[in-house]
């Protein structure tokens, strides 16, 4: 099962506490979980699944800036002075997490200095990825953003096959739909991925990272030098969390 990377550091010190400090939710595509300009009233904890963060458009459109897997959390910024949302969150995949609230949250992070660093590490690697999704909206073509994209979710949710339809990958993106559908299908004619009802395995990570834009290479080298070994810790099982 998928546990989260961040409270798996806070529960080397304080398993105890965090029992009666975490509640479960779970998610499918489409749900809300934070939403741009309202105040942070509880931290999301991603155990499985994938969030979005995006830019919300007076038109409708959501506009992708960063990603959120089991490595991370939603709401972070808190621990830091932060008072609302700056974008909003959310279910990109279908899966669960722990909540803390906010005040709980708080007095972790000013208890325990590895939490309080890893809560920044993760602050930073949001911006991190903002900067470089707009770098790369930028200047790179469609192909390469794809690939990109993909690639990125993979790392985050650990698994080969995401689902995902032609329509919310090209929101995400920023394109038309036409565009995402031409383009995937391409790789798949290449044996890069393999796309059916929803549902996109990827097929050849090193040869679609061949074809992705340098986007992927550098957010994976930030997300290495601002985490280091803690991504490759084992965490505390999931009774050690909750009651």
């Amino acid at each position: 099962m998928h546990k989260n990377r961040l409270l798996e550091i806070l529960a080397r010190s304080h398993a105890d506490a965090l029992r009666n400090r975490l509640t479960m939710i779970d998610y499918v595509h489409g749900d809300v979980l934070a939403e741009s300009g309202t105040p942070i009233e509880r931290v999301i904890f991603p155990r499985s699944g994938l969030v979005s963060l995006v830019v919300d458009l007076t038109d409708g459109d959501r506009i992708e800036a960063a990603m959120v897997g089991h490595e991370g959390a939603v709401g972070t910024a808190v621990a830091f002075g932060a008072m609302t949302h700056l974008c909003t969150g959310f279910a990109q995949l279908p899966g669960s997490a722990w909540v803390m609230k906010v005040a709980d949250l708080i007095d972790f992070a000013a208890a325990d200095r590895d939490f309080r660093n890893a809560l920044f590490a993760e602050e930073q690697f949001l911006l991190a990825q903002a900067q470089q999704t707009a770098a790369c909206n930028a200047k790179h073509n469609i192909p390469q953003r794809l690939g990109s994209w993909l690639l990125r979710a993979q790392d985050l949710v650990s698994i080969d096959e995401l689902l995902l339809t032609q329509e919310h990958l090209a929101q995400m993106l920023g394109v038309q739909r036409a565009s995402v559908s031409m383009f995937a299908s391409q790789l798949q004619e290449r044996g890069l991925i393999h796309y059916r009802r929803g549902r996109v395995h990827i097929v050849d990570p090193r040869r679609l990272a061949s074809e992705a834009c340098e986007c992927h290479a550098t957010l994976r080298q930030h997300r290495t030098r601002l985490f280091g070994e803690a991504l490759e810790e084992t965490g505390v099982a999931d009774h050690a969390l909750v009651g």
